[in-house]
């Protein structure tokens, strides 16, 4: 059985604060731990950004308590009552929600106090929580903190390889008239979702992380990926996106050709199927390189593609021999927009592997 480091700080902390409140006399030492029990966060940047929010919240916990507990000394109602000016405070005032069960806690530990001694409980309580909350955030801080970067890279790889492999299958589709089932439409569609939620997650605690990090030398290289990230984050949805758009144009142009009749299909227009597969693997060649860069390999960077010369002599070619009914009209149409999606997927590829870290 392994036991994980944020187990093992957790604990550490514990102790800690257990044994400051034996020695500085301060107590009970119960509640310090159970203070950096709640305090222990899962990544380093976001425990010291909420470490403020934390001493800000129990000085406010520790006054609102204490005054309720003077003015109104019957405790389940006090209690009660500090519960709500908490919330209260945390969701509406101090916009910090996920500071609502320290804040409760808190109030409602110090209100527990002896009524014969209250003011020094009080106070020798809130010190206590306080012990807890600093010692959680230090060891947070200091110890084994995660490594949410490199998490994070591979978490992208992973939903930018479902992305592009998405983007062909429905050039593909398109091209070669195939339906994709409704089952596995939902099924593609949850699993791209999944991807996304579990990459945005790492990255907004990646994203904590550098704004702690800006501080030291390696803070300039830590924001400079953070734009990366975010830049890629943005473009893999934008290939899902564009990938359903595709597959919607694939069905109506399956049902178009079935209302016509399945007409031939010219050389015109094949030639401008083989150009488009061809741009096509051009833009999957540099998403790969922009996969290395990604993962901080060395990566290969290409010029912006140029698409639209080619296919207008192309189209000017197909149209010459073609009638100028709805139903080819349509086929245009289509062909311009698959090739300005395609042209996106390589421009951006192209753009992103440009960008300096």
């Amino acid at each position: 059985m392994n036991i994980g480091a944020r187990t093992l700080k957790t604990s550490l902390a514990v102790a800690i604060s257990v044994y400051l409140c034996v020695l500085l006399n301060v107590g009970p030492p119960l509640f310090a731990a159970a203070t950096a029990v709640i305090c222990m966060q899962q990544s380093v940047g976001k425990g010291l950004r909420n470490g403020l929010e934390q001493i800000i919240v129990n000085t406010l916990s520790a006054l609102v308590a204490i005054a309720l507990g003077l003015v109104i000394p019957i405790e389940y109602l006090s209690m009660a009552i500090a519960t709500i000016v908490m919330i209260l405070l945390c969701t509406k005032l101090l916009r910090a929600p996920n500071q609502v069960v320290l804040a409760v806690m808190a109030a409602i530990l110090i209100l527990s106090s002896p009524h014969d001694q209250f003011i020094s409980q009080s106070a020798s309580r809130f010190l206590a929580i306080l012990i807890g909350l600093t010692v959680a955030n230090i060891i947070n801080f200091t110890i084994a903190p995660p490594q949410y970067s490199k998490l994070l890279v591979e978490k992208l790889s992973n939903l930018n390889l479902f992305t592009e492999q998405a983007f062909v299958d429905s050039v593909n589709r398109y091209l070669h008239l195939t339906t994709v089932p409704e089952s596995e439409n939902i099924k593609n569609q949850a699993e791209f979702n999944r991807l996304l939620e579990e990459a945005e997650e790492l990255f907004n605690l990646f994203n904590y992380t550098v704004n702690v990090s800006i501080i030291s030398k390696k803070g300039n290289k830590d924001v400079a990926e953070r734009l990366l990230y975010k830049e890629y984050i943005k473009y893999n949805q934008g290939l899902w996106q564009r990938s359903q758009d595709l597959l919607f144009l694939a069905e109506e142009r399956r049902a178009r050709r079935q209302k016509a009749n399945e007409p031939p299909i010219s050389s015109e227009f094949q030639n401008i199927f083989e150009m488009l597969l061809n741009v096509v693997f051009n833009a999957t060649s540099y998403n790969l390189e922009l996969r290395k860069k990604i993962k901080g390999e060395e990566a290969i960077i290409y010029p912006e593609p140029h698409v639209w010369s080619k296919l207008n002599e192309m189209l000017n070619k197909w149209q010459g021999k073609t009638p100028s009914d709805s139903f080819y009209v349509h086929a245009w149409l289509e062909v311009s927009v698959i090739t300005y999606n395609i042209r996106w997927f390589a421009k951006e590829s192209t753009r992103l592997l440009s960008m300096e870290v």
